[in-house]
């Protein structure tokens, strides 16, 4: 993860968020998803401007994220 993405994270943890793939996985739960481009608004103002990015390099971030968060989960299968 860039360092910017892991500001990101940790200022959403700050603020009870969970982190980054964890917020980004309640803003894309609603009825008609954000595009990415509205989801990096939304980063933008629940991290109190401090992280601006375009919605494309926001997408890159959450694919490395899910990467580690599959490689740091424990394998359920036996």
């Amino acid at each position: 993860m860039t360092t910017q993405a892991q500001r990101a994270d940790g200022l959403l943890q700050e603020s009870g968020h969970g982190g980054l793939w964890e917020w980004a996985m309640e803003q894309r739960r609603t009825v008609r998803p954000p595009n990415w481009g509205e989801l990096a608004y939304r980063l933008l103002m629940d991290t109190g401007g401090a992280v601006q990015i375009k919605g494309e390099m926001l997408r890159k971030w959450l694919l490395v994220a899910e990467a580690e968060r599959d490689t740091d989960s424990p394998n359920d299968q036996a």
